[in-house]
């Protein structure tokens, strides 16, 4: 508020100004009734510039809410491609497990059969043939 308005709404010195209006014949009751309109004037114009920032923070304030809907409904998109993902990679380490088994076991028949064409006699290898055939 500004000083004057200060000086108008002190008591003491409202009750010196009256007086004093009086004397000099001035009538208090248009003084006081201006005085209402400016606080009025003012006190509206403050109502309209706080509705107008109340106006801007609810606008705002949407704003900010659907910014947070769309983040979330991105993250909850990257969580299920997240759980795509580890799903494919689980299956993919089975995948990887039975082909490291399946080449442990081509490894192994390859061996064998080094073994047996390679560093056998044909006599060991008749006599592995026939082992295998009666038993």
């Amino acid at each position: 508020m500004g000083l004057r308005l200060k000086q108008q709404l002190n008591p003491t010195l409202m009750k010196n100004d009256i007086l004093h209006n009086k004397i000099n014949g001035v009538n208090n009751d248009i003084i006081v009734l201006n005085v209402l309109r400016s606080l009025e004037q003012k006190l509206e114009k403050e109502i309209v510039a706080k509705q107008s920032f109340i106006k801007w923070q609810q606008d705002e304030l949407k704003r900010l809410q659907n910014e947070v809907l769309k983040k979330d409904h991105i993250i909850d998109e990257f969580n299920i491609r997240l759980m795509e993902c580890r799903s494919n990679v689980e299956g993919y380490r089975q995948l990887i497990n039975k082909l490291i088994t399946d080449v442990d076991k081509l490894q192994q028949n390859v061996d064998w059969y080094k073994r047996t064409y390679e560093s056998r006699s044909l006599f060991g290898v008749i006599k592995d043939k026939l082992k295998h055939f009666f038993s």
